[in-house]
């Protein structure tokens, strides 16, 4: 998924998903060199347990 930020195109990974705005949204910030991958298994877990995931990259 792609949103804008202040002008700018920024990646953002769903799990895939779309966002339902009935549940929780957990929102992965990476750090520097880094990239949404460092969030796999963890957005994977909250996904599968009913929330909504979002890693920024």
């Amino acid at each position: 998924m792609r949103i804008e930020v202040h002008g700018q195109p920024v990646y953002c990974y769903t799990n895939s998903r779309d966002i339902d705005a009935s549940k929780p949204s957990i929102v992965f910030i990476h750090g520097s060199g880094m990239d949404h991958i460092v969030w796999t298994l963890a957005a994977r877990h909250f996904a599968r347990h009913g929330n909504n995931v979002i890693s920024v990259d």
